[in-house]
């Protein structure tokens, strides 16, 4: 700013006057100022109750959907030792428990090592002499070979150990190696065992060999593969159980000699044979499943449907859920979408939105769930099975010669299509019983000459060609399931957790010999009760702050302080002035009366149960109306005989006795009056030219607002500038002007001197 120095030759206070002269223009320029801060307040009260409005909507979704109410309970008579959850389906009643067994994880704690040894000291600081020591792992479903030598640390065969998919460590204050299934249960149970002589030694020296079962048993299923010299099983197998039979003494029954030629051609066969039979798996199962599906494909095609109705058919039944879907009468298919609006395909594919009145426009639209029912009664098939089909068909439509099926058009017209599927059937099983019975070769990756070499070793074993140095010091748990008894009849899984029909329960401690568990199962109405009385406090929290913003006192007269005007007052009646301002800031607030509107006509619309019509008020849930409620709180709703709700609480409880009497039918209103809720708000939710998705007020409308105070509240400064420099121009003239004639006057006065 310039500086001036005024009123020299005049004696005026021109900053003062030129002050004065702007003063009004400058009043117009705070009056935008004052009507900008008003609306950033309006923008700011807005944008905390759309926040309280969408936690609300979110809250709403929930209570849509039957898990929402949970109208059973499960009590348990030994909570130690088991907890048991129930879902609604379950039927009320008394169930007897006993629990067998707990499910264990698999656990191997070796023996003690030497004092010296840490995760940094070498297989031949152990006492390792080998060079190619093997030894593998199997842990769900894997197999994995590690390879050590004299030089491999104690660290890397950990590591190789957790990559295998165990959990392994070393405890460097007891010098023993540790290792556990990374899941509980039997088959997440793992086995560590040597694959030749010098894994069987090195595992000895980790501390890792003991005369474990789990571990025998993989011994016994290599060996199966051991062929004589006549290309014969080497040991003798019991043909009750497949295993190898073993005698008085528990050695093996051997049968011959063993021969590693025969074992390792036997091995190669059998991989070459497997390799052939999960072709010929793939092969069967793509041929039956194009089969299935050209044949609902053609029982349709032969069906008196237009072309129109069938595709219509076929994209109805691929949807799914089609409670918001509805058809045209030129069979275009409209979906309602979660902000209320409405798409269509356009003829690329892509989808249209459409208004309601041009869906009222297509013809009397019907539900896709009606149409579809006229559909599948007319093609004899669901849709959801013509659109599986269909999807078949293309999905193979590029697979016709690898896999035979051009002739299935051919075996359809003859009539031997189910003959067909049958032969292809017949084929795929005898192909898959090859692959179980070789489940441990399907599962090893490894070679067949380093798969031979695994079953050599296991002979070895199981012959007494081998002897194990068992670890005295090291010990196995076995990963076991849990078992229990419900009601007589056993059940198992891997985790203490096991649901059975609604029922989950926690299996925590074997109950004792001759002990029962009772499990009653009862209708939970507190619960449901309490949830519900949940719901109608988040409505009345909701609804009593958008009733008092809307019927605020009026703030007439009062507007947003200049700085000047700031400088006035003290800080509290700053405080206090613009507090009254904020507190009216939505007062009669069309977007706030909308919103009130349909939240309240979804509350109180009535809905069909069983044929029966109930509303709110059925349940004894009713609001108190203008003249009986506290101020502004008019809207809410009270639960007749809740008992701390003092205006209602000695009315007879109609929900809790309703609840009692017919919790589904209770919880079925609940979630139609919750869908009817959500919708409500939702629609209010949709975007558009004034506001955002997932905004209820008119949020760029308002910021539209704001942007052009900023503009016109910039020009008026300006404009003030402008002003103000031609006031002190004209004064500044002004003082000229009087210095030169107060110039003349002294010349003058100088000649009469």
């Amino acid at each position: 700013m310039p500086i001036r120095i005024t009123g020299m030759n005049s004696g005026l206070d021109t900053e003062a006057l030129v002050q004065e002269l702007v003063s009004a223009y400058r009043k117009k320029s705070e009056k935008y100022t004052k009507a900008q801060t008003k609306l950033s307040w309006k923008q700011d009260a807005w944008k905390e109750l759309n926040t309280k409005i969408n936690k609300f909507y979110s809250s709403v979704r929930s209570l849509k959907y039957t898990s929402a109410y949970n109208s059973k309970k499960a009590t348990v008579s030994n909570s130690n030792k088991a907890s048991v959850s129930v879902k609604s389906t379950v039927a009320t009643g008394t169930y007897s428990l006993k629990i067998n067994q707990v499910a264990k994880s698999g656990y191997l704690t070796g023996s003690k090592l030497n004092d010296n040894i840490t995760e940094n000291s070498t297989m031949a600081e152990l006492g390792y002499t080998g060079t190619d020591g093997r030894i593998s792992v199997t842990s769900g479903g894997k197999t994995t070979d590690i390879a050590v030598t004299g030089q491999t640390k104690v660290s890397d065969f950990l590591k190789s150990l957790n990559d295998a998919g165990v959990n392994a460590s070393f405890d460097s204050t007891n010098h023993r190696i540790f290792i556990s299934a990374k899941k509980s249960g039997k088959e997440n149970d793992f086995t560590i065992t040597g694959t030749n002589l010098n894994g069987n030694n090195a595992l000895s020296k980790l501390g890792l060999s003991v005369d474990s079962q789990a571990e025998m048993n993989i011994y016994k299923e290599y060996a199966k593969y051991a062929k004589n010299t006549t290309g014969g099983s080497y040991f003798e197998i019991d043909p009750a159980t497949g295993e190898v039979k073993l005698d008085a003494n528990g050695k093996a029954i051997t049968n011959g000699q063993y021969s590693p030629a025969e074992t390792q051609k036997n091995i190669e066969d059998i991989k070459a044979l497997l390799s052939s039979s999960s072709a010929a798996v793939t092969k069967a199962n793509v041929q039956i499943s194009y089969a299935k599906a050209y044949r609902v494909s053609q029982d349709v095609d032969n069906t008196s449907m237009s072309a129109a109705d069938k595709s219509l058919l076929k994209e109805l039944g691929g949807k799914g859920d089609l409670s918001n879907v509805y058809v045209g009468t030129d069979n275009t298919v409209y979906e309602k979408q979660a902000d209320g609006t409405y798409v269509k395909k356009a003829s690329d594919g892509t989808a249209v939105t459409v208004t309601q009145a041009e869906l009222d426009a297509a013809g009397g639209a019907v539900s896709g769930s009606s149409r579809l029912t006229a559909l599948e009664s007319a093609a004899g098939v669901t849709g959801a099975e013509y659109a599986a089909a269909q999807a078949t068909l293309d999905q193979y439509s590029s697979m016709q010669a690898d896999y035979d099926l051009n002739d299935i058009a051919t075996e359809y017209a003859n009539g031997t299509l189910d003959t067909y599927i049958a032969t292809k059937g017949a084929e795929l099983n005898a192909a898959q019983a090859t692959i179980n019975q070789n489940k441990l070769l399907m599962e090893d990756s490894s070679s067949a000459a380093v798969f031979a070499t695994k079953v050599y070793n296991a002979a070895s074993i199981l012959d007494g060609t081998t002897q194990l140095d068992s670890n005295a010091g090291a010990k196995r748990i076995y990963g076991q399931d849990t078992e229990i008894e419900l009601n007589g009849a056993v059940f198992t899984g891997t985790g203490n957790e096991i649901t059975v029909n609604g029922l989950t329960i926690n299996a925590m401690s074997v109950t004792d010999p001759g002990e029962t568990i009772s499990i009653s199962v009862t209708n939970d109405s507190q619960g449901m009760y309490d949830k519900i009385k949940g719901f109608i406090k988040e409505y009345n929290e909701l609804i009593n702050e958008m009733t008092s913003l809307f019927n605020a006192d009026s703030a007439k007269g009062y507007e947003p302080l200049t700085k000047d005007e700031k400088e006035a007052m003290t800080d509290k009646e700053i405080e206090e002035w613009e507090k009254k301002i904020k507190g009216s800031i939505l007062r009669r607030d069309e977007s706030v009366n909308q919103m009130m509107s349909a939240m309240k006509n979804a509350m109180f619309k009535t809905y069909t149960v069983n044929g029966k019509t109930y509303s709110l008020s059925s349940f004894g849930i009713s609001t108190l109306g203008i003249l009986n409620s506290t101020k502004n709180q008019e809207n809410a709703f009270h639960i007749d005989g809740d008992s701390e709700d003092t205006e209602v609480s000695g009315k007879t409880d109609k929900l809790l006795a309703a609840l009692q009497d017919d919790p589904d039918a209770v919880a079925d209103f609940m979630m139609q009056l919750a869908t009817g809720l959500y919708d409500a708000i939702g629609s209010k939710m949709s975007s558009s030219a004034l506001s955002s998705f997932g905004v209820v007020y008119n949020d760029k409308e308002m910021a539209r607002e704001y942007s052009d105070y900023t503009k016109t509240i910039s020009k008026w400064e300006e404009k003030l500038k402008d002003i103000e420099e031609s006031y002190y121009k004209k004064f500044a003239a002004m003082e000229s002007a009087l210095a030169k004639l107060q110039s003349q006057q002294s010349s003058l006065a100088n000649l009469f001197a």
